[in-house]
């Protein structure tokens, strides 16, 4: 499989396996993660194919031709956020915004080193169980993996819980929302009953996310202060099948996001040449748009630092509400009751929808009667374990909820008008982004 057997495997995963680190601990509490990770293989077999020892994977340049179309760049100093809704967010046309990141704080706050100093006792997430529990493993055992690691698909820091966690909030005080991304309408519902939309993460090189779809139709921006990714996008309309490649994985082989780029993406091509891909790097200081229902997948091509965010704006409220009353049914209740009290005009926008589909919501359905299973749904279906009881948003708290600079809702319009996206004040405390 493209130069993966050049060494035996279980020699490969042998001379691999006898990397040292520098804290006496680090190695078995990486055993530990690996091993609640991934229950197909052992945690001894993490690099078994021998990918630290290629840096073909890493540096392949990538060719564009008519069937391999780079990603859109702009520089941020050259396009404004109303050029940018029009341009690319309207038209769901994804791009690379050189720059757009390059001022935060966290541009010299994230480097590995720093991370380790100011969070070196702190657990984060790196990865979950078989049954969704997560795992979590102290920052400095991490970075003392990142820098000594040699597997294939590394562990990667995935952690939603920055704004809940103490020791994890100094890192609001070190980035901001892009200006770029002014909306985020999912905010209109209570903190403990909207679903995961931000992560903040680490990437160690060779770790990435297999080819996905993001939920419920949203958008997403990611930042990268520090290190190298490699992008992949398909339109929407290309099939899963094709898009993930599974039809075309042999016999023995791995499906990890290394492995897609090295030897499922170069079969994808020469199997569907009418199929295009997108694809570019993203470097320091560059924030990615991918507007939703785009295929993507990512490639760690160094240690990466970088922060994430799916959001609900203008240019893709009708598909997440739609995807969201029938695909979370609390969720889009709850999400529904905080509308009618602080944004009457996307309350109002819900209710055309709802009507547009003779859709009748949980509380406006008789006894028995069930979700009509047909129609729009989100391409990754996530359960809904949202309480009925959970509070709705409180007015004082409104602010806090939003963010600095998040616009509410929808302008009320002229009849001849379409709804266009508010301005609002920006508010004075950054961090609660």
């Amino acid at each position: 499989m493209c130069g993966q057997q050049e060494m035996p495997e279980k020699k490969v995963a042998h001379d691999l396996w006898r990397q040292t680190f520098e804290h006496r601990r680090t190695a078995a509490e990486i055993h530990r993660c690996r091993k609640g990770q991934r229950t197909d293989i052992k945690p001894t077999e993490w690099a078994k194919f021998g990918y630290a020892l290629r840096e073909d994977v890493l540096s392949q340049e990538i060719v564009h031709d008519s069937q391999t179309l780079p990603i859109p760049r702009v520089k941020r100093s050259e396009i404004s956020p109303e050029q940018f809704f029009k341009e690319f967010a309207e038209k769901k046309r994804p791009v690379i915004v050189e720059g757009a990141c390059s001022s935060w704080p966290g541009s010299s706050r994230w480097s590995l080193a720093a991370l380790e100093e100011r969070f070196r006792h702190v657990d984060f997430k790196v990865g979950k169980t078989d049954k969704g529990k997560n795992i979590q493993l102290k920052m400095k055992y991490f970075i003392d993996y990142c820098r000594h690691q040699q597997d294939d698909s590394p562990l990667y820091l995935f952690e939603t819980k920055v704004d809940d966690t103490s020791a994890m909030r100094h890192l609001l005080d070190d980035f901001e929302m892009p200006d770029l991304f002014p909306h985020d309408w999912l905010a209109l519902m209570n903190h403990d009953a909207r679903p995961p939309h931000r992560w903040w993460c680490i990437g160690p090189k060779r770790s990435g996310t297999t080819v996905h779809t993001d939920p419920l139709g949203t958008a997403a921006w990611n930042a990268v202060t520090h290190g190298v990714k490699r992008w992949v996008l398909f339109e929407p309309q290309t099939p899963k099948r094709i898009a993930k490649a599974k039809d075309l994985v042999r016999k023995g082989e791995d499906t990890e996001a290394v492995m897609y780029f090295d030897f499922l993406l170069p079969r994808l091509k020469e199997a569907y040449p009418d199929v295009k891909s997108y694809e570019g790097l993203q470097r320091p200081g560059d924030v990615i748009f991918v507007p939703g229902d785009w295929w993507h997948g990512v490639l760690n091509l160094e240690d990466c630092v970088a922060v994430t965010q799916n959001y609900c704006g203008p240019d893709n409220f009708d598909t997440v509400w739609c995807r969201a009353r029938k695909d979370r049914e609390k969720v889009a209740y709850l999400w529904f009751r905080n509308m009618k009290k602080f944004a009457p005009r996307l309350y109002d926008r819900a209710l055309e929808l709802n009507s547009r589909d003779c859709f009748r919501m949980r509380h406006a359905r008789g006894a028995g009667e069930k979700v009509d299973s047909s129609g729009d749904s989100s391409s990754e279906s996530s359960s809904d374990s949202t309480s009925d009881e959970a509070e709705d948003l409180a007015t004082e708290g409104l602010e806090s909820a939003l963010g600095a600079g998040i616009t509410l809702g929808l302008k009320r319009s002229a009849p001849d008008e379409a709804p266009r996206p508010t301005s609002r004040r920006r508010m004075e405390d950054p961090s609660s982004a």
